[in-house]
């Protein structure tokens, strides 16, 4: 069941191809958010791949990477706050938790790498837009 998380990165590049299509100019941001709102169970669903004879072991080592660097962020959160008790197995209420405050952190996060990723691009093509301007006036006169 856990290989079906990876289809859940389908929503960041769908989200990428829209963007690119409606709204240019935030297509970073809105690829960021969805990207850090998937990016924990993704890593989840990697590490099932393990068993994969050949290119599972691959698939799984960056899984491992990516749940220990996006997976742990929100147990620890729930830990330091009082919402979940450590050291006790977890239950599939508590996993879903867990994924649920990484999506908040890991989406925002993310987000905020593309606005300014955004922003970058935006301040790239002004001066540019003004050359042309410049050129246009220059014909003109």
């Amino acid at each position: 069941m856990n290989q079906y998380l990876i289809l859940l990165a389908i929503i960041p590049l769908s989200v990428f191809h829209l963007s690119k299509m409606m709204n240019p100019r935030r297509r970073w941001l809105l690829s960021g958010f969805a990207t850090g709102l998937v990016i924990a169970p993704v890593s989840m669903g990697l590490i099932e791949f393990t068993y994969v004879p050949i290119i599972g072991k691959a698939l799984g080592l960056v899984g491992v990477v990516g749940n220990l660097i996006h997976g742990s962020i929100g147990y620890f959160f729930l830990v330091t706050f009082g919402g979940l008790e450590p050291g006790v197995l977890l239950s599939t209420s508590q996993l879903i938790t867990i994924n649920l405050v990484n999506a908040g952190i890991w989406g925002a996060y993310y987000g905020m790498v593309g606005y300014n990723i955004d922003a970058k691009l935006a301040t790239q093509e002004a001066p540019a837009a003004e050359e042309e301007l410049k050129g246009l006036k220059h014909r003109v006169a």
